[in-house]
């Protein structure tokens, strides 16, 4: 008897603002090279929020003690409508979904990737499909998905939220232990040991940058305000190399016997 595969289309979740619909219809077109549907979830717009909103959202006090600066609206915008695709995922109790912000270029069929992830051996909480070749970090341990991609453990978790696969558990882990939020989504990502984040790199990254549309998250600062920073910034990230190793170290002898 004839046994068919049933393959099922992976779970999608596009961060768009409703005003921006030429970034909407950009993103159909990448998701459409590969016959994929989506579902949108409609972003938060730091600018439009309500004081107590913010107030809920947005700690001045985790602020000052976290990061070098205070967040732009755009920045807490940005936190809050990946919060909102975390809570969608785990009130569907989808095991992984891809979340993708909507200004990017797509170069694999995820269909593909979401089969693949799918059988993987060990438990993981987040999986980077894209990272700045600007940026580029170290790989210290590898793990082949088939003759073209592989997972990546890597001596920093890369900046950037373009896009990334999270499963149910690292969505859990985020939602937490993120409100009230002190730091922009991805460099608090990069802190991936303060919500005991298990975080992978995709390589080659099958997701890259858009290329056709300016920021709406608004993190521009003046020449003389870079310098204001300047001597809080090198602090932060001292501190932040020093942990990084440590428990990145942990990390690796937990996945040693795959990687």
């Amino acid at each position: 008897m004839d046994v068919s595969v049933i393959v099922t289309k992976p779970n999608i979740f596009l961060i768009n603002l409703d005003s921006c619909k030429d970034r909407l219809k950009e993103s159909a077109a990448q998701f459409d090279k590969f016959s994929l549907s989506f579902e949108r979830i409609s972003a938060v717009k730091g600018a439009e929020l309500s004081t107590d909103a913010l107030d809920t959202s947005y700690c001045k006090l985790k602020n000052a003690e976290q990061y070098f600066r205070p967040l732009t609206l755009g920045e807490i915008g940005c936190y809050l409508s990946h919060i909102k695709a975390l809570e969608k995922m785990v009130e569907l109790e989808l095991p992984y979904a891809f979340i993708f912000e909507d200004d990017f270029q797509l170069h694999h069929d995820l269909t593909q990737i979401d089969q693949l992830i799918a059988s993987l051996p060990f438990d993981w909480d987040m999986i980077k499909l894209f990272q700045s070749q600007k940026n580029k970090r170290n790989p210290i341990a590898s793990f082949p998905l088939d003759k073209s991609l592989s997972l990546f453990m890597q001596n920093k978790v890369p900046a950037g939220t373009v896009a990334q696969l999270v499963s149910l558990m690292g969505a859990k882990k985020i939602l937490s232990k993120s409100i009230p939020f002190g730091r922009p989504i991805d460099i608090d990502y990069q802190h991936f040991w303060e919500k005991e984040l298990n975080v992978f790199v995709m390589s080659p990254c099958p997701v890259s940058h858009g290329e056709k549309f300016a920021s709406t998250i608004g993190r521009a600062h003046s020449v003389a305000g870079a310098k204001r920073y300047f001597w809080r910034k090198q602090l932060l990230q001292i501190d932040k190399f020093i942990k990084n190793k440590f428990y990145r170290g942990l990390v690796l002898k937990r996945y040693q016997q795959h990687f």
